[in-house]
């Protein structure tokens, strides 16, 4: 995935949600991006075009609750019951949909 479309998508997304987006670092292969919910909650995306790597994180208070990550086509998630675990999955899965399932799992143990 180019830079470009990983910034493009994610500004839709921070439109569409009302979250702040802060771009944290970039270079010409890399981006790091944040989307504010609150001051110790953001979900963060980080891209390396050179390693085809996506990772994507929903942070709270320095701590990760929910991850998805992507390295060389291999995709792995931490799940939201078990975030420090690693279970490896075949499908690919957009910055849009990590973030619906993040405000959904915010929502349901209103955090939101």
């Amino acid at each position: 995935m180019k830079l470009s479309r990983i910034i493009e998508e994610t500004n839709a997304i921070a439109d569409k949600y009302n979250l702040q987006l802060i771009e944290v670092d970039s270079t010409d292969n890399i981006i790091s991006l944040k989307l504010l919910i609150d001051n110790e909650l953001f979900i963060q995306i980080y891209g390396n075009t050179k390693k085809e790597k996506l990772n994507m994180a929903l942070v709270f208070k320095n701590r990760r609750l929910y991850g998805y990550d992507s390295e060389g086509g291999r995709y792995h998630c931490h799940p939201i019951n078990a975030p420090d675990e690693h279970i490896f999955v075949d499908e690919k899965k957009s910055i849009e949909e990590f973030v619906q399932e993040s405000m959904k799992f915010l929502e349901e143990r209103e955090i939101l």
